[in-house]
């Protein structure tokens, strides 16, 4: 076959040049490809390498945390420990006489205070007694006009002659002092019979109020015991509740004789056998009014609704942890008796008159 003249021919290039760039480029790109996917895994593997680093690290320091937690610190308390401190805080309440009241008053240079309430001052009052062991503590002379089973409120709205405890009920004795009338006081003292209740009348007709300088107030869990109410909201000076009573006492009190600085100590703790034979554990069981903590604390109401001092004995001085300070339950023996007395001369230098 003859050639044509004008035909080009190159004899190194094959004649399939086209097709095997077309194949090689195709190569490639599969090779890009796989190598995009082997990159996307890595990242992939990458990414569930870390999270599970990291939860393992959590886990790790969870574990650290809860032993040393289980281990903790070195305590420095010793259960055998004697401290006279207190875990809880006090209700203390205490409130300075207003100086303008002593104004033109003459200073006979000594503080002489009357004290009313019941069974934690009238049972004893020997040299032994709280009243005795007070006037020591704080330098005081403190006449005891304590009447024994007393109350501060009235179990009847009215004085009943078969009931004769209402007669020297808290607001009924500051009537008296203030009236200076002692009738009624008179005919209870005879029908409660005792040496106590008639030497505590004594004292109230003896009592120069001009001459006190401060005035106590302090009765145990009787209000308590005889299931008294503690408050009326249509009547904040019912005398048949412990505000009320209390109340209606202190404002009288301090109209009459402005001078006096008051002084209220709460009940302490205590215990005692109900009708039923059951033993009644002032802290926990509600009567019917609340436990003996709401009666101190209406008695806390009342003391700064009406500015006067009040002395929390029930945390500060005999507890419910404290059994060996009590006689039948509730009555203060010599070493509770002791501890009163301590509580209230923290507090008494400190609102002298």
């Amino acid at each position: 076959m003859q050639k044509d003249e004008n035909e080009f021919w190159y004899p190194d290039e094959p004649a399939d040049t086209e097709p095997t760039r077309k194949k090689t480029s195709a190569n490639t790109a599969k090779r890009r490809n796989a190598s995009r996917k082997r990159r996307k895994k890595r990242k992939k593997m990458n990414g569930h390498a870390v999270f599970f680093l990291v939860l393992a690290l959590i886990f790790i320091l969870t574990i650290l945390r809860l032993l040393i937690w289980n281990i903790g610190k070195r305590s420095d308390y010793d259960p055998n420990e004697q401290t006279d401190e207190f875990d809880v805080e006090l209700l203390d309440y205490v409130q300075p006489l207003d100086p303008a009241l002593l104004q033109g008053r003459e200073d006979d240079g000594v503080t002489t205070v009357l004290a009313l309430g019941n069974d934690p001052l009238a049972d004893q009052t020997g040299s032994g007694g709280l009243v005795a062991l007070m006037e020591q503590k704080t330098g005081a002379v403190i006449r005891n006009a304590a009447f024994p089973n007393s109350t501060i409120s009235m179990k009847n709205p009215e004085f009943q002659s078969d009931y004769p405890l209402d007669g020297v009920s808290l607001y009924l004795l500051c009537a008296a002092l203030c009236n200076q009338n002692f009738e009624l006081m008179d005919v209870v003292a005879t029908q409660l019979g005792g040496e106590t209740a008639l030497a505590a009348l004594d004292t109230l007709k003896n009592t120069d109020m001009q001459k006190v300088d401060a005035l106590v107030l302090f009765y145990d869990l009787q209000d308590y015991k005889d299931r008294r109410t503690v408050y009326d909201e249509n009547n904040a000076k019912n005398l048949n509740t412990v505000f009320g009573a209390l109340s209606a006492s202190i404002q009288l009190m301090q109209e009459t004789y402005p001078h006096v600085r008051i002084f209220l100590l709460s009940p302490t703790y205590g215990t005692f056998t109900d009708a039923d034979g059951k033993t009644v554990d002032a802290d926990r069981d509600d009567l019917g009014n609340g436990t003996l903590t709401d009666y101190i604390n209406w008695q806390l109401e009342a003391s700064r609704s009406n500015g006067i001092t009040f002395i929390d004995t029930y945390y500060g001085a005999v507890t419910l942890e404290d059994g060996d300070c009590l006689t039948d339950g509730f009555h203060l023996n010599d070493k509770g008796r002791e501890r009163v007395a301590n509580r209230f001369a923290d507090v008494f230098p400190h609102a002298s008159k």
